[in-house]
């Protein structure tokens, strides 16, 4: 029976996470991923007292292997690995997939501040918008005829009134 050592990692992200296990050849077939933490299985196939929310099952880590685990906290996620796993994945492991955790949450934060800022562009067309139709509408109640003409980003308004 061997003893699993607990490593704090500093990933909080499940998506870049999942995608960091996926880089290293543990796709969605062979990553469990359980909302409400799972006890982790051991050598003899006997239930540990460790317990995580991603869960590569033993099967899959090696012959002989224990499961490694993930449990999520508010501080990022432990690593549950065996002491017997430890050699293959101990700290150049989680080195490697800490890396490459790193390498998609940066570009997870690309993707929403691109999303962002295309989101903020369109709620600033909307006002645009709805403020150059205001000028429509009162220019029309008052009598005015608008002429518009675009000079790159700007929209310039002439009013135009005709008296005979």
């Amino acid at each position: 029976m061997s003893a699993y050592i607990t490593l704090l990692t500093p990933m909080t992200d499940q998506e870049c996470l999942l995608a960091a296990l996926s880089d290293l050849g543990f796709d969605a077939t062979k990553v469990e991923v359980h909302a409400t933490p799972v006890s982790l299985v051991g050598y003899a196939g006997d239930r540990r007292a460790q317990t995580a929310n991603i869960v590569i099952r033993r099967q899959h880590v090696g012959a002989a292997s224990n499961d490694v685990g993930f449990l999520a906290s508010a501080t990022g996620y432990r690593a549950f690995v065996s002491g017997y796993d430890h050699p293959s994945f101990g700290p150049g492991w989680l080195t490697e997939l800490g890396s490459r955790y790193q390498s998609h949450w940066t570009m997870k934060q690309e993707r929403l501040a691109a999303e962002e800022r295309r989101r903020l562009e369109e709620e600033r067309q909307k006002v645009v918008e709805a403020q150059r139709q205001a000028v429509h509408a009162r220019a029309h109640k008052m009598g005015y005829r608008v002429q518009e003409t675009r000079e790159g980003e700007a929209i310039r308004m002439v009013l135009v009134k005709r008296t005979y």
